[in-house]
């Protein structure tokens, strides 16, 4: 993850007053390189292609050395390194763990959280001292919104970087940890099957909504002898109701396109609908996008019109 990132040229590497250093200064007023801070930049065309995680990983990879040798990337910023999502913007500040500290202090460009770090919590990761997944996990758990943490944890128990019982080992040994018990309550809920940000905000959002827990990517197997298959993401076999989540991502990577132009997706995607519609089990079909998960009210509607009952 943080090896992909664009190259920071530094300008302690350049030496002062040589050539170099005084071409990127040229370059820094000209607008070709961003400063990221004092001593260093990066090719602006370069961070404006990057993603949002990335610029916020940059920001890790700039300020790190910068701080103590004793402090670790935590919270949102190792979140940012395991590749778990998050809700939102990234934060603009670095979020480290300090073990000498007894309060957390924020400065414009960098959180210090207190806190124990032994070394079994963390590890080096492309250079960068860093809690480890289960540390991370739990971290986030305890102090993110119940939404916010059960969509990173999820993706770090799907990518297998964790498990629900290394999570639970770490909030065990913080036993007057502020948030213990909501934390413990999005580990609980948390699941290794969503496949994308998405699936798991919808899994939060249904949860809300007081829907049945749903069986998560049910396989349709079809053919003369069930040698193909259609996965979906939602399903609640007792109600015969499919729900699927359409996100940008789901269609732009590799898995799903295979080749395929976008238009050859959307007819691909409208036959493979209604090959699953068709099937006997199946009373109802139901989509949904961003928009509707983030106003739980279209996504209600959605589901009581495909025969879905809702507490």
């Amino acid at each position: 993850m943080i090896d992909s990132l664009p190259p920071v040229i530094r300008s302690s590497q350049l030496g002062h007053g040589t050539r170099e250093s005084s071409s990127v200064r040229r370059r820094i007023d000209r607008g070709e390189l961003l400063r990221l801070c004092p001593g260093v930049a990066v090719e602006r065309e370069a961070w404006q292609a990057a993603t949002p995680r990335q610029r916020h990983l940059l920001r890790v990879v700039v300020l790190l050395p910068k701080l103590s040798s004793r402090v670790a990337v935590s919270h949102a910023s190792a979140a940012a390194v395991w590749g778990a999502p998050i809700l939102g913007d990234w934060p603009e500040r670095v979020h480290v763990v300090d073990p000498a500290r007894r309060t957390t202090q924020s400065t414009p460009t960098v959180v210090r959280h207190a806190g124990l770090l032994l070394p079994q919590e963390a590890r080096v990761e492309s250079g960068v001292l860093v809690t480890s997944p289960a540390r991370t996990a739990a971290d986030l758990a305890l102090s993110w919104t119940f939404r916010e943490a059960v969509v990173a944890l999820d993706q770090l128990l799907h990518r297998r970087s964790t498990t629900r019982e290394e999570i639970g080992r770490f909030l065990d040994a913080r036993p007057t940890a502020r948030g213990r018990t909501g934390a413990r309550r999005a580990v609980a809920f948390a699941t290794s099957a969503a496949e994308s940000p998405g699936e798991s905000l919808t899994r939060v959002v249904l949860h809300e909504l007081g829907a049945p827990p749903p069986v998560l990517q049910k396989s349709f197997h079809w053919g003369d002898r069930g040698q193909f298959v259609d996965v979906v993401d939602f399903w609640w076999p007792r109600f015969g109701v499919v729900l699927e989540f359409d996100g940008r991502i789901k269609y732009a990577t590799g898995r799903w396109r295979k080749g395929r132009s976008p238009e050859q997706i959307v007819v691909d995607e409208k036959i493979r609908e209604d090959r699953i519609r068709n099937r006997p089990e199946v009373e109802g079909f139901a989509r949904t996008v961003w928009d509707e998960v983030m106003h739980p009210t279209r996504l209600a509607m959605n589901l009581r019109a495909a025969g879905l009952p809702l507490g």
